[in-house]
């Protein structure tokens, strides 16, 4: 609701508005939401936040439940009795700020060229479109007189919630000078959907499982959403400019120069360099996340996957993984939380990612494995003394007889102490996840 079409209903309500002492039967009903309904968001959010302090003190203090009912009941008819003083003074209050308000006034927005505007927001990587809200949000509140725009808050802060009724001030006045063109509406409509679009991949990654596994493509998407968008808006203010030329023909269209613009770049610049600078570690650190996690998956799902097909039921080697590196998956555990996922969720994408390759490499590894494997053997026939026992002919023979499922089998019982002499894979794990903390 615009300011000036609340000034109007405010000043009819006054007349007929409760008595300052009176019991309000909507403030008992609906509590702090009264003063939501209102319009008095700080009395709202004030009211609804001691209610729940009150309540959860009072609770802590007796430790009885029915206590609560008792507190909200005593904020009710608190709230009914002091609720229409508030309004009354609220009401008051905005009158006397916003009595001169003048929608009808010809706004004259914030002039630049489309052409800087466009260069502006490229080099600052879009935070000189804040700033461009910023100027022109402080320009309806100049010409306007309506004290209820707040220009930083409402062109910085919550910029999102402000575009639409920006675009319908505009609208509005390039409506009145004949020099909103065509299609105005729909160029506001395309700037805002870009721009709740560009917010939907920023914080994807946050909420969805698996999206940080399509950063490269969600910031594709980003950059084209971003550049439609900024034709959009580039559009809007040439339309802008010619308003205001025709509005006021004696005002400068643009500075060549304006020195707060070139520190809004500046800091738009440096902010997302920062960004970019503190980002690069913790993208190796995502780098290192997914190397670690492979390697886990590879020991505790793929092995006993790849024994199940030669015949052999794997069950020892994973548990006894767990346990060896238990600090090290520890580590990758806490390091998901923030992606929202645990070991086994993570482990669905690269089941995925390496299905293809899987097989084959786990076929090297268990090869590579093999000489050690046979070593275990002949030291185990050693240790049973068997009479006339052969090691070296023992060894030619197992090199050319032995299978897979043997060498799983063999894996399995000897896990511990094949992950003990694996002194190059122990390194490798621990620098790695190290390499994460």
């Amino acid at each position: 609701m615009r300011t000036e079409k609340k000034l109007s209903i405010y000043q009819k309500e006054l007349k007929t508005l409760e008595k300052p002492n009176s019991f309000s039967f909507y403030a008992f009903i609906f509590n702090s939401f009264y003063f939501l309904a209102n319009g008095m968001i700080f009395w709202f959010i004030t009211w609804f936040l001691s209610g729940l302090i009150l309540t959860f003190i009072v609770f802590v203090f007796f430790k009885n439940l029915w206590v609560i009912p008792i507190v909200l009941l005593l904020m009710r008819i608190l709230c009914s009795v002091i609720a229409p003083k508030l309004k009354r003074s609220y009401i008051k209050d905005f009158i006397n700020r916003n009595e001169n308000v003048n929608y009808n006034h010809p706004v004259l927005f914030y002039s630049i060229s489309s052409k800087r505007l466009i260069i502006y927001s490229l080099i600052s990587c879009g935070f000189f479109e804040f700033y461009w809200f910023y100027k022109n949000w402080k320009a309806v509140h100049k010409d306007v007189h309506d004290e209820e725009i707040k220009p930083f808050w409402q062109g910085f802060i919550f910029c999102f919630l402000f575009i639409l009724p920006l675009m319908k001030i505009i609208g509005l006045n390039l409506k009145r000078s004949k020099t909103s063109g065509k299609n105005f509406s729909l160029l506001s409509c395309v700037y805002f959907i870009s721009f709740l679009l560009q917010i939907v991949c920023e914080i994807s990654p946050f909420i969805f499982q698996g999206a940080n596994y399509l950063l490269p493509m969600l910031w594709f998407i980003y950059i084209i959403i971003w550049l439609i968008g900024l034709m959009a808006l580039a559009a809007i203010q040439k339309r802008i400019n010619f308003h205001n030329n025709k509005s006021n023909p004696r005002q400068i269209p643009f500075s060549k120069r304006d020195y707060h613009e070139i520190i809004v770049v500046l800091i738009g610049l440096a902010l997302n360099m920062t960004l970019f600078i503190i980002h690069t570690p913790f993208a190796q650190n995502d780098e290192n996340l997914v190397i670690a996690l492979s390697s886990t998956y590879r020991m505790m799902v793929a092995y006993p996957d790849f024994c199940r097909k030669q015949g052999y039921e794997m069950t020892q080697f994973p548990k006894v993984y767990a346990q060896y590196f238990s600090p090290e998956i520890k580590t990758l555990n806490h390091h998901l939380q923030p992606y929202h996922l645990n070991m086994e969720q993570a482990w669905i994408f690269f089941q995925i990612k390496f299905k293809n390759i899987m097989e084959d490499s786990i076929m090297k590894e268990f090869m590579a494995l093999k000489p050690a494997i046979i070593k275990m053997i002949i030291r185990q026939y050693q240790e049973e003394d068997i009479k006339g026992f052969n090691s070296q002919i023992a060894n030619e023979f197992l090199d050319k007889e032995i299978t897979f499922a043997v060498l799983c089998a063999e894996t399995d019982r000897h896990a511990y102490e094949i992950l003990d002499i694996n002194k190059d894979y122990q390194k490798f794990l621990r620098q790695t996840v190290k390499s994460i903390e």
